[in-house]
């Protein structure tokens, strides 16, 4: 268990492994039917709609810059999403 631990970087005084091993053996325990249907949903391209520019009269884009939280002159500023 110290090797388990040092890989991990936990560090604690006493590791319960009656309930690692309970828990693993409640997942072996379950029982999987094969014969069930793969449930998704998948898209294909024909099903995606096309994009479509909708303009915005310049009392709607002032009330949007106006009620928005950050801005950075005429642009809204949003959280980054991509790292």
């Amino acid at each position: 268990m110290d090797k388990l631990q040092k890989l991990s970087n936990i560090t604690t005084e006493k590791v319960n492994t009656k309930s690692i091993t309970s828990f693993f053996e409640t997942i072996k325990a379950v029982e999987v039917n094969a014969n069930l249907e793969v449930n998704e949903h998948v898209i294909k391209a024909s099903e995606l709609r096309e994009d479509e520019v909708k303009g915005a009269s310049e009392e709607e884009k002032a009330l949007i810059m106006k009620n928005f939280p950050q801005q950075q002159g005429t642009y809204l500023v949003v959280p980054k999403v991509i790292q």
